[in-house]
């Protein structure tokens, strides 16, 4: 069933949650009425306004598949867990969107399908990463929605792809959420590789206890136009979170990324390093913001943006932010963007090395140091190829 927002009505809203429980009803038609009186995102450089992303329709469940679960761990479709009455979804499911809330939020709350929900029991270290996959087909609005909790001193990985066969032409308007416990750590990986034509709104957020460690690894490829909201909370002391960004563009893809560290705690730690590689006529617009608040005495926030860009057509907008409230803290950024230095290029084509195995190498040095503090070899190596792959004449 779908509509535009004018002819939705909770009863349509009703209709296509019909086996769900009052309490998410209740949430559906509360972020309904928010829709209209919500502000858009605003950027001058990205379209929101006519982004498929956008539509108001009702949206489809993708195919969700997870590989082995080991004993301790729950990871089952997010709609199994709503109907058998999981606690942690009624407490944590949507919650983290509540602040600086917009419509997009809103409108995938009320219309969201599908998805996965996670739990990591109190203790329980994995030695293997988790596997989740979502899968895209073509012509259609999917938003899922993936609820991931770590009870206190769980330690774990998880591997989370979106991806799609060659030719898939679909909207995302999908959402992460992550509660870590006290002493909890995760690192969370993310390959965002769907088809050129796809164009995705992927908000994540995610809220820390007291010592809890979180990393972000992120690596987006595909996508015509991606759109990304990454928001960390650190509220317990001692809390640590990273992220750990990148992204490689060509033709004429849109990448615009946002990445907030917000710090509640005392002595909060966080770090946040981008590195992009842009080709063809790519654009990408990069939003970071170490936001330390009133009484986060001794947080640490510091950021690093870096993009490569391989041609002359390729743009890059790098904004980072400091809000600073309180006095006994540590803060800083840098950002640079800048084209292949053409003297590299010169000195390796002389040596008889190829144009396009000059530019490989180049990023490949580009791109070593952040993918030496990535923790899994595997997904070092993944993210190392995909952008070799990238990489045109």
């Amino acid at each position: 069933m779908a509509g535009t927002l004018v002819e939705l009505t909770p009863e349509q809203i009703a209709a296509f949650a019909a086996d769900e429980p009052s309490w998410l009803l209740e949430r559906r038609l509360g972020a309904l009425g928010r829709v209209s009186e919500l502000p858009l995102r605003q950027s001058k450089q990205t379209p929101f306004e006519t982004a498929p992303f956008m539509a108001l329709d009702l949206a489809q469940a993708p195919s969700v598949t997870a590989g082995a679960v080991p004993a301790g761990v729950e990871l089952v479709d997010l709609r199994t867990a709503i109907q058998e009455g999981r606690l942690e979804v009624q407490q944590h499911l949507g919650r983290l969107f509540t602040e600086g809330e917009d419509r997009l939020h809103a409108l995938h709350l009320a219309t969201f399908a599908g998805g996965a929900f996670c739990r990591v029991e109190r203790g329980v270290e994995l030695q293997e990463p988790l596997q989740l996959t979502v899968e895209l087909e073509s012509g259609a609005l999917y938003a899922p929605h993936l609820l991931v909790v770590l009870e206190e001193g769980a330690r774990a990985d998880l591997i989370v792809e979106l991806r799609g066969e060659a030719g898939t032409e679909a909207a995302v308007r999908g959402a992460v959420e992550i509660v870590l416990g006290d002493n909890a750590a995760l690192n969370y990986t993310e390959f965002q590789r769907v088809p050129g034509r796809t164009q995705t709104y992927w908000p994540r957020r995610a809220e820390l206890g007291r010592d809890a460690k979180l990393h972000w690894i992120l690596a987006d490829v595909g996508a015509r136009l991606a759109v990304a909201d990454t928001r960390t909370y650190l509220r317990g002391n001692g809390a640590e979170a990273r992220v750990l960004a990148s992204f490689f563009g060509g033709r004429r893809q849109h990448f615009d990324f946002n990445h907030v560290m917000v710090h509640e705690g005392q002595h909060t730690t966080s770090d946040i390093e981008a590195r992009g590689v842009l080709q063809g006529r790519a654009r990408a617009v990069y939003n970071a913001n170490s936001l330390i608040r009133k009484q986060a005495k001794g947080a640490s926030g510091w950021q690093h943006e870096h993009t490569l860009m391989l041609s002359e057509e390729a743009r890059a907008d790098l904004i980072p932010e400091l809000e600073i409230s309180e006095w006994e803290v540590s803060a800083g950024h840098a950002a640079s963007a800048g084209p292949v230095d053409p003297i590299q290029v010169h000195y390796m084509e002389s040596r008889g090395i190829s144009p396009v195995e000059s530019r490989r190498l180049i990023v490949a040095g580009f791109l070593a140091s952040l993918l030496q503090d990535i923790p899994l070899a595997s997904v070092r190596e993944r993210i190392a190829d995909i952008f070799q792959e990238k990489v045109e004449l």
